[in-house]
């Protein structure tokens, strides 16, 4: 029996050794490989906000042109869209929205492909929430002035006449000729709510294409993700306290996802003690004032824009029953109120910290 008890004995030594040999071997593996990887990370000023793209790989020069190729993009859908494109700028020759808007009432005008697309993304969006998003509300903006130096509250009978214009009924996309067609005089559009978000999501499939498969890019309150972090856990997002500007009210674990929030913390302008904000109910023409904040989490960052609008303008109610309808889509939201709401899935993710600001109406 002795025998037996000492080369167990002599096993047991050995497998212990092993085992630890594996984990020695397994540490050192992953610090080679952590070792082995690059953090390139790159800042621009880009659509009225500060873009930070971080790229993880092996290969620091394909990081590198991964993240060139991707704010090339990200300016090409810019210029597209910008309303206002100033002369001399690369978007006041390319400004697909500009030549639009020129055209109004007069005829059809022939636009890129993305343009196509986020005009019919407009459209749709516009029909889903009765009217609480639409691109068509450009004269509206302007009355307000969000996109000059002075913005101020309107006379209340220009708003009434420029609300007359705001209808995404009257834009006509025709796919099969690749035109775009505002049929009466003195329509524009802004795509100032959707823009961002589809040139993030754009941005974030040319870097895919390099073959990278962790990158993060942060526009502004646009987050889009792929993968998970260096250390191979979710990336942290954190959601912005809408009344302190260095506090955060949860934080949200993402991998392989978009969020993006809307709030009136982001650009707004005080007359008369009251506070006035740049999203806008187009039904109204006055900015929305059911919310705080809206963070709007979903695959696509271009759809997590639109969506972060939508829910904005929506009553916190119907917000989250419209967002429990749509697969793929959640929804968290600092009401008005002070009332912390998110859909029921997010339960598990969120580290909610609404401090004592504000109450959390856990999973509703």
């Amino acid at each position: 029996m002795y025998p037996v008890r000492c080369l167990s004995s002599v096993m047991n030594r050995k497998n212990a050794l092993l085992f630890v040999a594996i984990l020695l071997i397994g540490g050192l593996a992953t610090l080679q490989y952590l070792r082995r990887s690059y953090e390139y990370k790159s800042n621009q000023f880009l659509m009225d906000t500060l873009v930070t793209i971080t790229v993880h790989g092996k290969d620091e020069t394909q990081l590198k042109q991964a993240v060139t190729e991707a704010y090339t993009e990200m300016h090409r859908i810019a210029d597209l869209a910008d309303g206002f494109p100033q002369p001399g700028t690369a978007a006041y020759n390319s400004s697909d929205v500009c030549r639009i808007n020129q055209q109004a009432g007069k005829q059809p005008v022939r636009v890129d492909r993305d343009t196509i697309e986020m005009l019919l993304l407009a459209k749709k969006y516009n029909r889903l929430s009765d009217g609480a998003f639409d691109v068509t509300i450009g004269p509206v903006m302007e009355l307000w002035g969000f996109g000059g130096k002075n913005p101020h509250v309107p006379p209340a009978d220009k708003l009434r006449e420029a609300l007359k214009l705001v209808d995404s009924g009257n834009l006509e996309v025709n796919e099969t000729e690749q035109t775009a067609f505002l049929r009466k005089t003195g329509m524009k559009l802004d795509l100032g709510a959707m823009a961002k978000g589809y040139a993030t999501e754009k941005a974030l499939q040319v870097i895919k294409k390099h073959g990278i498969q962790k990158a993060m890019i942060d526009a502004g309150g646009n987050i889009r993700v792929l993968g998970s972090n260096l250390q191979g856990k979710p990336w942290r997002i954190g959601i912005k306290d809408p009344r302190k500007s260095d506090g955060i009210v949860a934080v949200l674990p993402l991998e392989n996802s978009s969020a993006v929030t809307s709030g009136d913390y982001y650009r707004y302008f005080e007359a008369g003690g009251k506070r006035y904000h740049h999203i806008l109910d187009p039904r109204t023409g006055y900015p929305a004032t059911n919310s705080m904040s809206v963070t709007a989490v979903t695959r696509d960052a271009g759809l997590a824009d639109i969506l972060s609008t939508v829910f904005f303008v929506l009553s916190p109610g119907n917000a989250l029953d419209l967002a429990r309808t749509m697969a793929g889509v959640e929804l968290f939201l600092v009401s008005a109120d002070g009332h912390i709401r998110h859909t029921p899935p997010l339960l598990s993710r969120l580290e909610v910290k609404p401090g004592e600001s504000y109450r959390y109406d856990q999973g509703r």
